[in-house]
């Protein structure tokens, strides 16, 4: 009895599987878009990379393409086109290594900084248009350096350095209008906010004036947080032991590097305003700049310079292979994992959703045609009968 129910509740995970915006809401995406991406269908290289990529939901698990890992990087931002909107972003990974998430593109290269602007509403009152750029790769532990000037001239505005993954598992650094003389540090585990665990800088001075060197060092046993060359704080993973759960709550998993700048006051909880500082001052011409001169990447494992592009976002059927791969070096180089490989638990997609929280807007880029058509797919009536069919022959 118990191995029909095991079967029965494996075969309703496959056909419960629905990309919500879709057609009826009930089926996965087509072969033509095949990523299913919060609800949405599209072929675009920021729909079907995983970690947004959603393999149930998708046409087939096979159409999400594996994420590109980390590579030593140095960047002065010397060349512009490095810096792609995320509807443009092809996947090369080596000619665009960054790219925005964001409805309305604030962001851009300028006299060698990224710059990321926050710029009010048509109603000054509203929330306010931030921007979020993502480092195309991902990282698996290592060391990141940023020379940054944060953009918290006034109080609400937030300005952040962000490595964090789909399951919720995030470091940062934080800066806020409220106080401009130091930075936030703080870490999440399975996406459980706990903001208790926040350790602030030292005073760094005037933070929005001047470039300070920021570090995040993170190794399988600590993290680390450094600003202007001096030691903020250490986690230790062996600190973070839950004996309730029987787990590290500690951020181990692969996780994506992202810079943004927000309204945290405007139309936010009071909570987050009185973090932030308020209210925060717009005219019409206000711009809030998050500039940052110099980016750089030591990751832990080598052996991942090269990324493949799959040949197609579509897959290829269901007896033959996935059409492209992360190719890996020999040497000390870790496998790219897939979705959720990681032996810790894993949590929900809330990497976008933040973003979508900080900017003050939906980060999900307009999917193309196939996600809108109002259909009824053959797949969803069969899936119907099907468990209806299920149910009888296994519980009756």
């Amino acid at each position: 009895m118990y191995s029909k129910i095991i079967k029965l509740l494996a075969f309703l995970s496959i056909v419960s599987a629905q990309c919500v915006h879709y057609g009826d809401g009930k089926s996965n995406c087509p072969s033509d878009t095949p990523c299913c991406f919060q609800g949405y269908c599209d072929a675009n290289a920021y729909f079907c990379m995983l970690g947004n990529c959603e393999p149930k939901n998708s046409y087939s698990p096979d159409s999400c393409w594996p994420k590109p890992m980390c590579k030593n990087t140095n960047e002065n931002f010397s060349n512009p086109s490095s810096l792609v909107d995320a509807r443009d972003f092809t996947g090369d990974v080596d000619k665009e290594a960054w790219y925005s998430s964001e409805l309305v593109n604030y962001s851009k290269i300028s006299n060698g900084n990224l710059v990321l602007a926050l710029k009010p509403a048509s109603d000054l009152k509203a929330t306010g248009q931030g921007t979020t750029v993502y480092f195309s790769r991902w990282i698996d532990h290592g060391k990141i350096t940023i020379n940054a000037k944060s953009a918290c001239r006034s109080p609400g505005v937030v300005s952040s350095f962000i490595v964090r993954n789909e399951f919720g598992d995030e470091i940062d650094f934080e800066w806020v209008g409220k106080d401009t003389s130091n930075v936030q540090t703080n870490y999440y585990y399975n996406n459980e906010l706990d903001y208790t665990k926040m350790v602030p800088s030292p005073n760094l001075g005037d933070t929005t004036s001047k470039y300070i060197q920021y570090t995040i060092d993170w190794q399988l046993d600590s993290i680390s947080w450094y600003a202007a060359g001096n030691l903020i704080r250490t986690v230790r993973r062996a600190d973070t032991w839950s004996v309730a759960e029987n787990v590290y709550k500690f951020p181990d998993r692969p996780a994506q590097l992202s810079f943004s700048v927000w309204d945290g006051s405007n139309g936010r909880p009071k909570g987050t305003s009185d973090w932030a500082g308020s209210p925060i001052i717009y005219t019409p011409s206000t711009e809030y700049d998050f500039n940052i001169d110099n980016v750089q990447i030591k990751c832990l494992y080598s052996g991942n310079d090269t990324y493949k592009i799959p040949t197609k976002a579509m897959p290829q059927s269901a007896d033959s292979q996935p059409s492209g791969s992360t190719t890996q070096a020999s040497g000390n180089a870790k496998p790219t994992p897939s979705s959720g490989s990681n032996t810790s638990s894993g949590g929900k997609n809330d990497q976008v959703s933040l973003a979508e929280f900080q900017s003050g807007q939906s980060t999900i880029l307009s999917p193309s045609s196939a996600s809108s058509r109002l259909q009824f797919t053959l797949f969803s009536l069969v899936s119907s009968l099907l468990t209806y069919f299920l149910i009888a022959t296994f519980i009756v």
